[in-house]
């Protein structure tokens, strides 16, 4: 075999790795010969997501690519790999990388690392896309300052996905290369300082927390032709319509707000669109009005002129109360076609003159009961998340509903018992992940011995309450495959048995009532003499411990 790649090119053998992701590539490649070698470690396309992986596949990775390979890079501090980014800058410093071009890091909560990990970045001639997001990370203003000045030393940046505003309004130099910009948390009065240092924006998406400021704008963004906001504040649509109004060249345009009941107002929408945005071609609303009298029928009524059905072919539904009759949302479809339903419906109904069938489009469905004669012709296909919140008697209540092929997630907010949850699993080969609250956990493992098995599919299990010593040892044994699970226990000391007889676990999210306090010398040294974690990829705080697992 090694006489047959010795004919190979370096083009082909480049041709080919260009087909295979990372992981395979070094799987079927490595130490074949040193003239494979050579022409593997030339390969300069090496595309890394570490998100979620495993940390045996992320050491493998690492001992076998050169920085020079890599291409592109997500890293992550998520919940299934704390301490990942830290531990990845150990063995392999940014510094080194000289032709990446794409860097996503997530989850990040280091401010002193960030900074380090961008000061690697600084005269980079290659990058071209860099996204920093963070829920849990507070920059102060000196290194956002440190920060903003080497975005601005990156000459070829032209997407850039960041924290917050911020940090942002800290440039103090242009960034004239960057045309794409995401901001995760951003409040509207930092936009005028943000337009002034990033004054060639074609796409802008921005995030805007509760309670912001008002939507002002006084800078022109005469290139900008993509829109997308996402706003947990109200917004009145005079300030919209101010703020569009210096966006003419806007094709793209997605909102997702609350806001007043003029935002329901079909015509007002149909005169800004005529009069501020002529390239508009399309457009999305997701809007949650405030308490208003307005019927299904008066709102959509004025979404179906010849301007929106034929002239833009935008098509709009709402979400009614059943109680008042009144509009809840109003949603641009097929954009925002809902995802999430009850059943039975109850309390709200989507409405369009259009008739659509939503529940076709769903895909996390609660039941809260099960009437007596099925409601037709309510029958989901795509459910990924199936809750259950009512008990369940036998399989055929839900299979004359769900098609259980579909369902990866399966959350219990009620009891069960043993047969129909062994029936379920069976009829349902795909669920691989289990929420449930600790009642009902122990029906399920102090079932009698002729209706337990061994559930070997299940990888996560997440568990509300605080789970038992006792429970510990069934939990390994009948569901051995987990790969994750999050649970609370008793004592500090009941968490051990958990790692222990668990032996493909990858990550874990456990905590304990008593002791009150831990000193963190005491996990570390646990997580160490056990080699559970020998390498301080976990986080630990206020009694919650989050593990990367060896």
């Amino acid at each position: 075999m090694s006489s047959m790649f010795d004919k190979f090119t370096w083009e082909i053998f480049h041709t080919i790795f260009d087909y295979l992701k990372t992981i395979d590539l070094l799987y079927a490649f490595v130490k074949i010969n040193p003239y494979v070698n050579t022409i593997l470690h030339s390969y300069p396309r090496i595309q890394l997501n570490f998100k979620s992986m495993k940390k045996s596949t992320f050491y493998f990775i690492c001992e076998h690519i050169h920085p020079n390979q890599i291409q592109s890079l997500v890293l992550s501090d998520d919940e299934y790999t704390p301490g990942q980014i830290k531990l990845f800058m150990s063995l392999l410093p940014l510094i080194q990388f000289n032709n990446l071009q794409h860097i996503s890091i997530d989850q990040i909560d280091d401010v002193s690392l960030l900074c380090l990990m961008i000061s690697h970045l600084e005269n980079n001639v290659r990058i071209h896309s860099l996204s920093v997001n963070s829920k849990s990370i507070e920059i102060n203003k000196k290194s956002a300052r440190s920060i903003t000045d080497i975005l601005t030393t990156l000459p070829s940046l032209k997407y850039l996905s960041f924290i917050d505003s911020s940090s942002l309004i800290t440039l103090r130099q242009p960034l004239s290369k960057v045309t794409h910009l995401t901001i995760y948390s951003c409040k509207f009065n930092d936009l005028r300082i943000i337009f002034r240092w990033i004054p060639n924006l074609r796409y802008l998406k921005i995030s805007v927390p509760f309670h912001d400021d008002i939507l002002t704008s006084d800078h022109v963004l005469p290139h900008l032709s993509s829109l997308i906001i996402e706003s947990q504040s109200s917004m009145l649509f005079n300030q919209l319509e101010n703020f569009l109004s210096f966006t003419p060249s806007l094709k793209h345009l997605t909102l997702e707000t609350m806001g007043e009941q003029a935002m329901l107002d079909g015509r007002r929408w149909e005169m800004l669109i005529k009069t501020k945005l002529p390239y508009l071609t399309e457009f999305a609303l997701n809007i949650t009005p405030e308490e208003n009298d307005m019927t299904a029928d008066g709102v959509l009524s004025h979404f179906q002129n010849s301007f929106w059905t034929i002239d833009k072919h935008w098509q709009m539904a709402c979400l009614i109360s059943t109680m008042t009759q009144t509009c809840e949302q109003l949603f641009s479809v097929p954009q925002f076609f809902p995802t999430y339903s009850w059943y039975p419906p109850e309390g709200f109904i989507n409405h369009s003159l259009n008739h659509y069938l939503f529940h076709e489009n769903c895909t996390h469905l609660r039941v809260s009961h099960f009437p007596s004669e099925v409601l037709a012709p309510l029958f989901f296909k795509h459910i990924r998340i199936l809750s259950l919140e009512c008990t369940i008697d036998n399989i055929d209540q839900i299979q004359k509903i769900v098609d259980l092929f579909s369902v990866n997630h399966l959350r219990f907010r009620s009891s069960v018992r043993c047969r129909p949850f062994n029936d379920l699993l069976k009829s349902a080969p795909n669920i691989y992940q289990l929420t449930m609250d600790r009642k009902t956990l122990v029906q399920i493992i102090d079932s009698p011995s002729d209706d337990q098995k061994v559930y070997e599919q299940i990888k996560k299990l997440n568990v509300d309450g605080t789970i038992l010593n006792k429970d510990i040892d069934q939990i390994c044994q009948i569901f051995p495959k987990l790969e994750h699970v999050s649970l609370s226990v008793k004592e500090r000391e009941d968490i051990f048995p958990i790692f222990n007889g668990l032996h493909y676990l990858t990550s874990a999210i456990v905590s304990w009532t008593h002791p009150f306090k831990t000193s963190p010398s005491i996990i570390d040294e646990y997580l160490n003499q056990n080699s559970i974690c020998t390498d301080g990829t976990y986080r630990f705080r206020a009694r919650f411990l989050h593990v990367w697992v060896d």
